[in-house]
């Protein structure tokens, strides 16, 4: 099940409580059922890979 299309616009807390924002590229499925999201981080051209369960979509809340 892919739970965020590629495009959506996304949000995690990294290790310091921090929001991060990110797009999606594309998203995966593991062997054991774990859906990976790969997210390109806002203001950066960094592309990073996590699991599903720890992004929130953004609804257009105002940042």
């Amino acid at each position: 099940m892919n739970n965020f299309a590629n495009g959506a616009r996304v949000f995690f807390w990294d290790s310091n409580g921090t929001v991060v924002y990110g797009r999606v590229q594309s998203t995966s499925i593991q062997a054991d059922g774990t859906q990976i999201v790969t997210l390109r981080l806002e203001g950066t051209n960094t592309t990073v890979n996590l699991p599903a369960d720890l992004l929130n979509a953004d609804h257009g809340q105002q940042h």
